[in-house]
């Protein structure tokens, strides 16, 4: 079994609850680990340094969906263009009931929208004018972001900084937007609440949900002696 030397970790819906709240068992597994972990998420930069902070896990993190991320306490990249988003949402939002969320202040390369619109039909439409956007529906709220980043390049930029292979890394996510870094990483592993498509190409899925899922997966690399 491959020696894992570091983590990619999404947050809400694999550290935390439905309702975003940390499962006290996954901070417990995480707080336990000897192998840095890298905070990936879509949520925002100010948002999971934060997380961060209170986990005690470094500065390497992945915000936006990839589309900001940050290699240490003082450097802080923008790996997505902005404009192409609010382009996006104001070609759009005359045809679809597109609502952002308060958060749209602290972000800087896409933008969260409330869900309840049909994800599927605004992607089709925004192929069809050709925008540059995709839609990534977190089950937390949807995303327009920049198509051309996303989880998996913020994890390149950062493991070329840490000097550690791809295939030396483990993702544990739960939704669309990991599907990236799962596709990158040399072992990959989903909680049980996560996607289909996601469990498909994992190599370990959790019987337990959310942060009791990561700390099942925790556990499960422990007794393999990945980590």
């Amino acid at each position: 079994m491959a020696c894992i030397k570091a983590l990619a970790v999404d947050i809400d819906g694999t550290l935390s609850d439905e309702n975003r709240v940390l499962c006290p068992r996954a901070v417990q597994a995480l707080r336990g680990l000897d192998v840095p972990v890298v905070l990936s998420t879509g949520n925002t930069h100010c948002f999971t340094r934060t997380v961060s902070v209170l986990l005690g896990t470094p500065r390497l993190l992945i915000c936006e969906n990839g589309g900001v991320i940050s290699l240490s306490e003082d450097e802080m990249e923008i790996l997505a263009d902005i404009n192409l988003c609010e382009d996006a949402f104001q070609k759009l939002s005359g045809e679809f009931a597109l609502s952002r969320y308060n958060s749209s202040r602290y972000r800087f390369s896409d933008i969260a929208l409330q869900r309840g619109f049909d994800v599927a039909a605004a992607t089709r439409r925004a192929q069809d004018l050709g925008l540059a956007v995709e839609f990534i529906d977190t089950s937390f709220a949807v995303h327009i972001k920049d198509r051309r980043v996303d989880k998996g390049t913020g994890l390149s930029r950062i493991a070329e900084r840490m000097k550690i292979d791809l295939s030396s890394f483990a993702a544990i996510g739960d939704s669309k937007s990991d599907l990236p870094m799962f596709r990158l990483a040399g072992y990959s592993a989903s909680v049980g609440n996560a996607r289909p498509e996601l469990k498909e190409i994992s190599d370990y899925v959790a019987q337990a949900k959310y942060g009791n899922g990561f700390a099942e997966i925790i556990d499960h690399m422990i007794r393999e002696k990945m980590i």
